[in-house]
């Protein structure tokens, strides 16, 4: 298992796309809109940080625990994108396509806004999930 935590706002990949005259969208490496590819780095930095293990070949169970500092959420299917983008970055897997499944939870934390990240190798874990009417 591979846990970790980064801290600060989560950040959308929505909120820094930029779009060509043909509609195309990019990512800019500089000016206000770059702080995205600087959150997939410090998301890798801290993935690097914590594992020094082998490239991971197989899927990885994912638990993403966003934690907002306030009710102020977005829309929260965009988020995944940034931090799994961010663990490819780390060079631990080969692509993204093998966080699979991925678990998405989000809380309000204000005094601590982060994200929790956690991998678990398919091989040696089951998730279960199970929902009960109250």
């Amino acid at each position: 298992m591979i846990k970790i935590t980064v801290p600060g706002r989560p950040i959308s990949k929505s909120n820094f796309k930029l779009y060509n005259i043909h509609g195309q969208a990019w990512m800019p490496k500089q000016g206000k809109h770059s702080k995205y590819v600087a959150y997939e780095n410090m998301i890798a930095g801290y993935i690097n940080k914590s594992y020094q293990g082998p490239i991971i070949e197989e899927n990885l169970i994912t638990i993403i625990k966003l934690y907002f500092p306030n009710k102020r959420i977005g829309d929260i299917h965009n988020y995944p994108k940034s931090i799994c983008d961010g663990i490819e970055k780390s060079g631990i897997i080969k692509n993204d396509k093998q966080l699979k499944p991925v678990l998405i939870l989000d809380y309000i934390d204000k005094d601590n806004p982060r994200v929790e990240i956690e991998l678990y190798k398919s091989s040696e874990y089951n998730l279960s999930f199970s929902l009960e009417k109250k």
